[in-house]
């Protein structure tokens, strides 16, 4: 089982290696990762809801002398309005009547407006029939849409961009004053 070996075999002698220093012993040291950044809402800011939706239905009319329609969210037309029409974005629908002004950020319409037109993108659809004075800053007409009037450019956005929270505390008496930036309505 065991055997011996021959004392004719020498032993090889074992070098000794010298001990590693501290240094080589001390791993290198680590880069920091990057940290996520987590955005914190400030205190004081209150989070904005989405825009609500209003809608005036093919089924309603609504007439009157001076009358002004004011929502801050997005409004969708598709009655019959004697008067003003102002929103964030106005939809004027393809069963969708405007007489007087329609105001908006954004005015898109697919039915009939006659009066004036005041929107920082308007984009009259197939099937638009508009006879109003238009003011602008960029304008897109569709095929199959109908426009007699006037166009106006602005250059600065700003100037067309409905300032809501004035035009709904403004007296009936004062309605050409809710657009006194720009020109009268035609309707007027």
């Amino acid at each position: 089982m065991f055997s011996r070996q021959s004392s004719s075999t020498k032993a090889t002698p074992q070098v000794l290696q010298p001990e590693p220093s501290l240094e080589q012993l001390t791993p290198p040291p680590l880069k920091p990762e990057p940290i996520a950044t987590i955005e914190v809402p400030d205190a004081t800011e209150v989070p904005r809801e989405p825009p609500h939706e209003s809608v005036i239905g093919p089924d309603l009319k609504i007439l009157g002398g001076g009358l002004r329609l004011i929502s801050e969210g997005n409004l969708t037309v598709d009655g019959v309005v004697e008067g003003d029409v102002m929103g964030a974005n106005v939809t004027i629908g393809k069963h969708g009547q405007v007489n007087g002004l329609v105001h908006g950020e954004t005015v898109s319409i697919q039915g009939h407006v006659l009066g004036m037109v005041r929107a920082v993108d308007v984009s009259l659809k197939t099937g638009a029939n508009v006879e109003a004075e238009v003011h602008h800053n960029t304008l897109s007409l569709e095929l199959g849409a109908n426009f007699e009037g006037r166009s106006r450019r602005y250059m600065e956005r700003s100037d067309l961009v409905p300032d809501l929270n004035n035009a709904a505390s403004e007296s009936d008496g004062a309605s050409d004053t809710a657009i006194a930036s720009g020109p009268v309505p035609l309707t007027s």
